[in-house]
């Protein structure tokens, strides 16, 4: 039995260490004898972990359904019926071609003459399109190429900074900026990847992160890239109302229309012989050499496409919100881009945007969610106050939740949410 118990107590035993010295102690400071004391603050931990309660409620009902699963076979039963397999197979291949076109495009456009989609829910789902675009593009080279790029935010930045740069001089709007935005991106992954796609694994990751920092620091000390208080762009160089639509409908739809070229690109791609020399390179680089493969060659166009996307996304960023700053490229930018294809699914670009979207978007509306079951009578009498005041706080945590999601995708469903069906296959013969 205590066998049995043995790694969730060592586990609990593990977070009470780690968490001691910040949650139940407290520094206090006597000013009048120039010291520094610590006192034990129980309530603080409480609080803390207070917080924490509704995901602690929502692990402790997963565990019973999959204790209960374990016992009863309701997985094994359902996976006999012959309905429920036609219908996983069917959502499956085409889930995302039904709900990305109905999310991005029918919804928000369709139903804007009677208020059913708020000038906030565009704003979100605009937000939620960009980093699908960014998922995407980084699932390129870390899900289907197998090179760690942790530095991905700056190849972002640079797009939205080029944009900024060159209309305030000219004339220069988003339309004509996203093309050569696409050139001028990959054209520096290539420039970066030449010295450094012959690195591999941590080496490769940390010169690109090293890019991407370089990059910050160079916008905020260059007096004409506007230093630390970035660069508000003109009005005639963003997004214009057009054909009955507002600036954010249009700013939108672009975001829409981009996505689902980006991801159709990349599926061409994919399943082309780039695609294959890709999977080659990232199973075994030297295995592929040697029957072929011009592994720098791939490497290099896999490097330059990720960060012709990325620029195109930095580009409609810059056209939405009119200003651009070296906040862009941040660390945990790349981080938080990098957790979305990893919780998705490495080399499914479904899963990346999945990924992108339930990392962005769940956090965005838990913020929203306390007020919106205060507004709603029927919600607020079913619903716990201590789930509605935890509610409050949960945005807060959402990294220590990003930590705890990734950790657990890697114990137990390494191949992502919506892990492709090679890549699952190829992690199981390993």
């Amino acid at each position: 039995m205590l066998t049995r118990w043995r790694p969730y107590l060592l586990g609990l035993l593990g977070l009470a260490t780690i968490t001691f010295p910040f949650l139940w102690l407290q520094l206090a400071p006597d000013f009048a004898k120039n010291t520094v004391g610590v006192t034990w603050t129980p309530s603080h931990a409480l609080n803390f972990f207070g917080d924490l309660s509704t995901v602690f409620v929502v692990a402790l009902l997963i565990w019973l359904g999959n204790l209960g699963n374990r016992h009863f076979g309701w997985g094994r039963a359902l996976a006999r019926n012959s309905v429920w397999q036609k219908a996983d197979h069917l959502w499956t291949d085409y889930w995302a071609w039904l709900i990305v076109p109905l999310l991005f495009l029918i919804i928000p456009l369709n139903f804007r003459s009677i208020g059913f989609v708020s000038t906030s829910t565009l704003g979100l789902l605009t937000f939620a399109g960009l980093y699908m675009i960014l998922a995407v593009g980084l699932n390129i080279t870390v899900g289907m190429t197998g090179l760690l790029v942790l530095g991905y935010a700056g190849f972002y930045a640079f797009g939205a900074y080029l944009f900024a740069l060159t209309q305030q001089y000219i004339y220069f709007p988003w339309w004509m900026a996203a093309p050569l935005a696409f050139i001028f991106g990959g054209g520096a992954g290539y420039l970066l990847g030449l010295p450094c796609l012959r690195l591999r694994g941590d080496y490769l990751a940390i010169v690109t992160l090293g890019f991407a920092e370089a990059f910050r620091e160079l916008m905020r000390n260059l007096d004409f890239a506007g230093g630390d208080k970035g660069i508000v762009l003109k009005d005639n160089s963003i997004f214009q109302g057009c054909a009955g639509l507002t600036n954010s409908q249009v700013c939108f739809a672009v975001t829409a229309f981009a996505l689902v070229a980006t991801v159709f690109l990349v599926q061409r791609l994919f399943y082309s012989p780039v695609g294959r020399a890709w999977i080659a390179i990232r199973e075994n680089e030297v295995a592929a050499a040697a029957v072929g493969v011009p592994v720098v060659q791939m490497k290099l166009l896999a490097f330059s496409l990720s960060a012709a996307i990325a620029a195109v996304a930095g580009v409609i960023y810059g056209a939405k919100d009119g200003f651009v700053s070296p906040a862009m490229c941040e660390f945990q930018q790349s981080i938080m881009v990098l957790a979305m294809v990893i919780l998705g699914g490495l080399g499914n670009s479904y899963g990346a945007l999945f990924g992108a979207g339930l990392l962005y978007l769940v956090p965005e509306y838990l913020k929203v969610l306390p007020s919106a079951i205060q507004n709603n009578d029927a919600l607020a009498a079913i619903v716990p106050s201590f789930i509605r005041d935890s509610f409050q706080h949960l945005s807060d945590y959402r990294w220590l939740l990003f930590g705890a999601v990734m950790v657990i995708m890697m114990l137990y469903r390494p191949q992502g949410l919506l892990g492709s069906s090679r890549r699952k296959t190829e992690m199981l013969h390993r």
